[in-house]
């Protein structure tokens, strides 16, 4: 391994864009938030090193030997976060990035590419509204001196570069001058940097600085520094990788063995499989899937050890893999079917490692095809969803999960050769108790359930045990404050005869008694419609909903609040100490 001359970054573009640059299969995906992608920038404007990169030549044989991939083009967040397949027929040798995939990646992102992510508060689509995109650009008008940084220690950038969209230009009513960063890449020595500043009108001396400054930066110095591994072994390039990236905390083992994966898939090409039915479940659903959880499913349902080891993955459990993964693949779509029909959506699914035991058991019993549509599935479905709603209200699948995976994985295991006839839920819990993640209930847990708030993601779970009858295959339900948020402040109870004193305040001021479960109902769309913003009172008496199953008492005027949250409260309790039981 030899160190070489160092390049410019415009010479590192080039190889990326001509495919002299690829990535093994083994890489792991881009994980670089925008704002790294600007610090670096501002690091390199500064003339900061940062750090060398490993590379491995492949040339001969080896070019057709392995999968290769192609540094990232355009980025979108949760939709596009890794690269395709580059053929490598034609290309008689290139170099393999083994260390420095981030870094180069975003340089490209930033002088050539795009960065697409999420806009605050927005849902997850896959659309320029949602996730609309972004180029990067420096701020000609902006640095930041030396005295004003040595008194800002959280933030030492001197330039301002900043991914936007084009709104963002548009809606700049300041004296900024925006400049797209990739356009530095086309202009070339200090003739075509003047005639550019003469065609924009670009005088003040201090902006002419900056972009001579970024046009060094890219084409003049020798800032991409790295060292070559010119062995054609891929064993060895492998063990390079692992040593270096394995102590890192951006690399987990499932990055690892992949690439056994990989090789060990014959008919198939597993990162493509893999990855397209995670971005399938992404799109269809909007879940953070990623390949992690892909492949512990293959572990859950075929090793003993779930854990990710390089010794779980070897060539005969990829060739197992393989020939089972359309059924695994079913099964996995089946699940999420599943829990999107139960009402589930990814701000309110806690855990995605609750739904490996279903994958688990739908598998084993061969009950994957049709299992979310077929009517003598009903009662099994029904048991699931119940059991679903426990544990994650019990949040038993936080920190380590291996250990209760594989215990609920066996117990479902002993209880298929007995011949089950629906989801083991009583003998999962029964197992459970004898555990430090017992799902038993008791007042105190109870109680924390209760004063879950309305936009805490776990309401949604406590709610659906309280209405199980709604509609939640088609989205028909609708959280709803029994008596109207909008109530509760001292001038609109003032106006409804009701004077604060020292016996009823903290009933009417504090959010844990009216935007808890205390004071929450699930209705369905009409219930919804006729409730919209009325009182209580008025709307039980139009409307006529069943008192029992709205979980309501008699004492339904917003005066009497203190006595509803006492007795709504026991309904409540009485009625979750028994759903919440196996």
């Amino acid at each position: 391994m030899s160190f070489f001359p160092p390049l410019s970054v415009s010479d590192a573009i080039d190889k990326i864009e001509y495919n002299q640059y690829l990535l093994p299969a083994i890489q792991r995906d881009f994980v670089w938030a925008h704002t790294k992608i600007e610090m670096l920038f501002d690091s390199l404007m500064q003339g900061y090193p940062i750090g060398s990169m490993l590379l491995w030549r492949v040339d001969g044989n080896n070019t057709q030997n392995q999968r290769f991939y192609g540094i990232l083009k355009k980025y979108r967040e949760r939709y596009l976060n890794r690269s395709d397949e580059v053929s490598t027929k034609g290309i008689p040798s290139f170099e393999v990035v083994l260390d420095g995939q981030q870094r180069l990646t975003a340089l490209y992102l930033g002088l050539r590419g795009s960065y697409a992510y999420h806009g605050y508060n927005l849902a997850w689509k896959d659309n320029e509204y949602s996730v609309p995109t972004r180029h990067l650009y420096l701020n000609l008008s902006y640095k930041k001196n030396q005295k004003n940084n040595l008194n800002d220690s959280d933030d030492d950038r001197k330039y301002e570069f900043s991914f936007l969209k084009a709104s963002d230009l548009e809606e700049d009513e300041g004296n900024n001058i925006w400049f797209k960063v990739g356009d530095i890449l086309g202009i070339k020595g200090t003739a075509q940097l003047n005639s550019y500043y003469r065609k924009n009108n670009i005088e003040d001396e201090e902006a002419q600085e900056i972009l001579s400054r970024l046009h060094d930066m890219v084409h003049l110095e020798k800032l991409v520094h790295y060292y070559l591994e010119q062995s054609s072994d891929f064993t060895r390039a492998l063990n390079i990788f692992i040593r270096i990236n394995s102590g890192g905390i951006s690399l987990s083992y499932s990055d690892l063995v992949m690439s056994t994966t990989i090789s060990g898939w014959m008919e198939l090409d597993a990162k493509k499989e893999i990855n397209g039915l995670v971005d399938e479940l992404v799109k269809e659903y909007g879940y953070p899937v990623n390949k992690d959880f892909v492949l512990r499913t293959y572990l859950i349902l075929y090793n003993d050890d779930i854990k990710f080891r390089v010794d779980n993955f070897k060539i005969k459990n990829a060739k197992e893999f393989e020939s089972h993964w359309p059924e695994i693949k079913l099964a996995i779509r089946e699940v999420f079917q599943l829990v999107t029909d139960f009402g589930y959506a990814p701000n309110t699914l806690t855990s995605l490692n609750a739904l490996l035991p279903i994958v688990y058991y739908i598998y084993q019993t061969e009950k994957v095809k049709e299992f979310c549509q077929k009517v003598k599935y009903k009662e099994d479905r029904a048991n699931i969803k119940r059991w679903l709603h426990v544990v994650l209200l019990h949040q038993i699948f936080g920190g380590q999960a291996e250990g209760v995976l594989k215990t609920i994985r066996d117990t479902i295991k002993k209880e298929i050769a007995k011949e089950c006839e629906i989801f083991p839920a009583k003998a999962i819990a029964t197992r459970l108790s004898k555990t430090n993640k017992s799902i038993t209930v008791d007042d105190e847990f109870i109680q924390g359930l209760l004063y879950t708030s309305k936009d805490n993601r776990y309401a949604f779970p406590v709610l659906a045990l309280l209405f199980p009858h709604l509609d939640y295959k088609n989205r028909d339900f609708h959280l709803d404050h029994c008596h109207p948020l909008s109530c509760f402040n001292e001038k609109k109870l003032k106006a409804k005869g009701i004077i604060l004193d020292d016996n009823n305040r903290e009933f009417f001021t504090d959010w844990d008694y009216f935007n808890s479960i205390i004071n929450l109902q699930m209705l369905d769309g009409n219930e919804n419609k006729s409730k919209s913003d009325k009182d209580l009172k008025p709307w039980v008496e139009e409307y006529a909903p069943s008192l029992k199953n709205h979980y309501l008492p008699k004492e339904l005027d917003l005066k009497d609040f203190p006595t509803f949250v006492q007795k709504r409260t026991e309904l409540l309790t009485k009625a979750l100490t028994e759903v919440l039981a196996f």
